[in-house]
């Protein structure tokens, strides 16, 4: 481990960097028929999140438009950033010598954005403090189980007309996603301090600081950081779980208990959880847009085997069944508070959804969500991981089982978003620069976050807010999703009905977490209530 910020091959000549990759993969593949092959490690390891990819090493491969070969750099910048971002600690928050030791995570003592964003509007505790309730109603021995989880259903025990307080059950935009035991997969976010500090200078967290803020300031700006400094920026990370249980192979997962809310009895339960998803967002010198990088476990989609006593054995896939080809694919059944009901009838079965003109054919009277992910994961990022997961499995590290998509990062910062209203539009600019950037990539989507933007073709009005009629092929692009997060910059009251306005794309710097801000209540509102 060294003490300095890792400065992403700085000083490598840029030719050498993905062929030395590529040598070391070939050097494991032609000794397979020893006895034992010690695999060197693909990357340079550090507990330090890298500030960025080189900015000289940008600019070179851009001039030189190569963009393949930047996306491979941003792809081992990915692979750095998870490594530094799981690195383990010791009792007394110092980084382990190795990534392979035992130590709790560094994750772990971040902030969760529900202790950020008060359910209660107050002001953040310190950073190093314990849990506190934030106004959510929940008991003392949860609070103080540290090394748990912290899940909120989309109701809370004690605020029953509260939903979805930090996106903990429903996907962006959409509802829950169920997986093949029928469970709900959870989700958490956190924050580094970078960004807490931010949040918490210019009192982001609640409503009031957002409306004053808002009087002399249109868009939050979180910290870039600074390469040269080796100064980190703001830095979120978004992780899914599915709650484990006596089938699922558990030793290929990134483990931790955490207390689900039971949407029956209103009560915290503690569950073992296994990690399937995880998302990083970070704030970055040559990256405005930020860059994006999301990782899946391998059991996600595809159908695996593992050896268990000597016999080889089929796993099923977590997110989808294999064995049913005529399932209907990423359909949501409870968005909008939709309802779903299943029938049998003698011409098959089906799910009939609420608001929903169709029937989906179902082989199970469980509800299961039949996730299909519509953009393939591209040769060089299958490359990288290979590299990756034979170094952790000769490790013996359960991150062998976890795998890139991509990553998404703007190719030029200062380009302006495209233009993309009801009648001004232009395709493919609005769509394919929505963000502004000009992003690497149209499209960039996790199938345990996003299944539900697995949409294929469809109109592209649906991807860039125009009434445009044209049809395209589109998911969903992080940083074209995350442009559209903004901050309360107003209010009005009409007979006893508050309306909050919200401010234009970019006003949220590319973070849905401000708009999950809450008024506190023992604060007098902003002075500039519009009264009509």
């Amino acid at each position: 481990m060294k003490s300095n910020r890792s400065r992403l091959f700085m000083g490598h000549p840029i030719k050498a960097i993905v062929l030395s990759i590529l040598i070391l993969g070939l050097s494991c593949e032609q000794n397979k028929t020893s006895s034992y092959v010690a695999v060197q490690a693909p990357l340079e390891f550090s507990s330090n999140i890298p500030v960025d990819v080189n900015p000289v090493l940008q600019k070179e491969l851009k001039d030189a438009g190569d963009i393949y070969q930047l996306n491979e750099l941003f792809n081992m910048y990915s692979w750095q950033a998870l490594i530094a971002i799981n690195w383990p600690l010791n009792e007394n928050g110092e980084a382990r010598e190795n990534f392979t030791d035992e130590g709790t995570p560094t994750w772990l003592t971040w902030k969760e954005a529900f202790q950020v964003y008060r359910f209660d509007g107050k002001t953040p505790e310190p950073w190093d403090s314990p849990r506190t309730d934030s106004g959510l109603g929940l008991q003392t021995n949860v609070l103080n189980d540290n090394d748990s989880r912290i899940i909120l259903n989309s109701t809370t025990p004690t605020h029953t007309g509260n939903n979805n307080i930090a996106n903990e059950t429903d996907q962006a935009f959409a509802g829950k996603l169920f997986d093949q035991n029928g469970n709900v997969v959870v989700y958490e976010v956190l924050m580094n301090k970078e960004e807490f500090d931010y949040v918490v200078e210019n009192k982001l967290y609640n409503i009031n600081g957002q409306l004053e803020f808002s009087k002399t300031n249109v868009n939050a700006n979180f910290p870039k950081g600074d390469f040269e400094k080796q100064q980190l920026g703001a830095v979120e990370i978004k992780l899914a779980w599915k709650i484990l249980e006596d089938t699922d192979y558990k030793e290929r997962y990134f483990k931790d208990e955490g207390y689900i809310i039971n949407e029956s009895t209103k009560k915290p339960e503690k569950a073992l959880l296994g990690l399937i998803g995880f998302h990083i967002s970070q704030k970055t010198p040559t990256g405005k847009q930020w860059v994006w990088s999301t990782f899946e476990h391998i059991d996600n989609l595809d159908q695996n085997t593992t050896e268990v006593d000597g016999e080889i054995k089929v796993i099923h896939p977590t997110l989808t069944n294999p064995n049913c080809e005529i399932c209907p694919v990423n359909v949501d059944v409870s968005n909008n508070k939709n309802t779903y009901s299943y029938h049998t009838t003698e011409h098959g079965n089906y799910w009939n959804v609420t608001g929903d003109t169709l029937n989906y054919y179902t082989d199970s009277a469980q509800m299961k969500t039949q996730s299909k992910r519509m953009v393939d994961i591209p040769v060089r990022v299958k490359r990288i991981n290979t590299l990756m997961q034979e170094y952790f499995k000769q490790q013996g590290s359960v991150w062998q089982y976890y795998q890139l998509i991509d990553t998404q990062y703007p190719l030029d910062q200062n380009a302006k978003p495209g233009i993309s209203t009801d009648s001004l539009y232009y395709i493919p600019e609005s769509v394919v620069n929505k963000p502004g950037g000009k992003p690497n990539l149209a499209f960039l989507t996790n199938i345990s976050m996003e299944t539900f933007f697995q949409g294929g073709n469809q109109i592209a009005g649906l991807m860039e807010n125009s009434q445009s009629n044209i049809t395209i092929f589109g998911t969903e692009s992080c940083i074209g999703c995350h442009s559209s997060a903004y901050l309360f910059n107003s209010y009005t009251s009409q007979n006893g009905k508050m309306t909050l306005g919200i401010g234009s794309q970019l006003s949220g710097d590319f973070s849905w977490l401000l708009k999950t801000a809450q008024w506190d209540r023992d604060q007098k509102k902003p002075s500039q209530e519009k009264q009509e």
